[in-house]
């Protein structure tokens, strides 16, 4: 008996240390995807909503407050971690750190989750590469506590799909499940999956935590309603056109430029062309796979649209009206942070094709996933990503800080974000802060 257990402990501490080394290895596969000019810029609301108010108030008022309508937890969970204790200089590095550790633990629970439908860890293993190598990460989204809402948003499903198999995972599904809805309100879209097993209670831990997560989600948008958009009106067909579009975009063009230039020149053509094998994949699972592929096939095209129209609907902006776009417009054409989460769930069609094809052919699952790693890793150096520009964080905290000479504890200096523009005022860096990190000498 003493030996069972001891053989289990060790089962438990070996899973344990490979969990450890997959998150590890995949956050930097992550961080390395980003140019240096990204980790030197602090992006939109990480700065004067989440830093700011971190460093202003700090604990649960700063954790939970509302933000545009809805809580946004981790994010605020990784500003409190940065400005606690890192100094000033480094709080952009290590922001983009935080992001993708944050990103490495979605895909290592997406591989484990994936267990659920499948014992092949090939394609576990592609699924959960889906969010670190997505082409359009490095845009926009990753790298930046403001966007890691997108990448919560994938891994609700997969929370939901899982039976807790010990008490561990229930408690490690039920608060990623959690975090998850309180840092995203789109993720109520996922509230039907709940009926799913409905009367099994291996499923029930994650259920609870997205239904406590949600719950507070609608709670707070209804007390601190989103400030309406004031955003143009637009075709509502557009929304369907625009998916296409952004869908071939961004698994077989992989930037904005590349997508823009080839619609300028050569029309519908390359989108029609690329959006191909994704059809492809969808007609064989539907027609050709077993009833749990189809049916998975069936969720997976639900949900890219559902998030997709989500995003259109609630951020009406004439760039988004892709029916009536100028031809000259389409050499400025770009893939938002809209265009992340509807791609991913859409290239969750290739290793479920992976899993279907089988019956065709023994050698078949390999090529499709050795042409999915091909497509996965060709995107992994960015084209394109959105904070060139800067402005510099380090610059703009030396600045700061010189500014502060001779100021009270209690003044302000600000310090700038990208998008260049995004805030006028920037963060507010308290001079206290700021002569706390001089060189004894000062």
């Amino acid at each position: 008996m003493q030996k069972t257990g001891s053989i289990r402990l060790r089962a438990t501490a070996t899973r344990a240390a490979i969990a450890v080394a997959a998150i590890a290895v995949t956050t930097f596969i992550s961080f390395f995807r980003l140019p240096r000019t990204v980790l030197d810029t602090v992006w939109a609301e990480d700065g004067p909503v989440f830093l700011q108010q971190a460093m202003s108030s700090g604990g649960s008022d700063a954790i939970f407050a509302p933000y545009q309508g809805y809580l946004h937890v981790v994010p605020r969970l990784a500003a409190e971690a940065v400005v606690d204790f890192v100094p000033v200089e480094n709080f952009a590095a290590s922001l983009a750190f935080v992001s993708c550790f944050v990103v490495a633990l979605v895909s290592y629970l997406t591989f484990h989750c994936a267990a659920a439908l499948t014992y092949s860890l090939w394609v576990r293993l592609a699924w959960a590469a889906i969010p670190i190598l997505v082409s359009v990460g490095p845009y926009e989204i990753l790298g930046n506590t403001a966007n890691l809402h997108w990448y919560l948003l994938w891994l609700v499903p997969w929370l939901l799909l899982k039976p807790a198999q010990s008490r561990p995972e229930a408690v490690i599904l039920f608060l990623a499940a959690v975090l998850s809805g309180l840092t995203e309100v789109i993720s109520v879209v996922f509230l039907p999956l709940v009926l799913l097993h409905l009367r099994d209670k291996a499923y029930w831990p994650a259920r609870a935590g997205l239904l406590v997560g949600a719950g507070s989600q609608i709670y707070t948008t209804l007390l601190y309603p989103r400030v309406p958009s004031n955003g143009q009106a637009w075709d509502p067909l557009s929304v369907v056109v625009g998916w296409f579009i952004n869908m071939a975009g961004v698994i077989f063009f992989g930037s904005s430029r590349n997508l823009g230039l080839n619609i300028l020149n050569f029309g519908a053509g390359p989108v029609v062309l690329g959006f191909l094998p994704i059809a492809a994949a969808l007609v064989y699972l539907l027609v050709r796979g077993k009833r749990e592929h189809r049916l998975l096939a069936l969720f997976f095209v639900a949900a890219s649209l559902g998030v997709w129209a989500a995003c259109l609907v609630a951020n009406p902006r004439a760039q988004f009206d892709y029916l009536h776009l100028a031809h000259a417009q389409w050499a400025e054409f770009t893939l938002t942070r809209y265009s992340a989460v509807p791609a991913m769930f859409m290239l969750g069609l290739f290793p479920l094709l992976a899993m279907s094809i089988r019956r065709e052919s023994v050698q078949a699952p390999a090529a499709v996933l050795a042409s999915f790693t091909v497509l996965l890793a060709v995107s992994y150096f960015p084209t394109q990503v959105g904070r060139e520009q800067g402005p510099s964080w380090n610059a703009g905290v030396a600045g700061a800080r010189a500014a502060c000479l001779g100021a009270r504890d209690d003044e302000t200096r600000p310090v700038q974000v990208a998008p260049n523009g995004w805030s006028v005022s920037g963060v507010a860096m308290p001079c206290s802060r700021l002569k706390g990190q001089f060189p004894p000498d000062h």
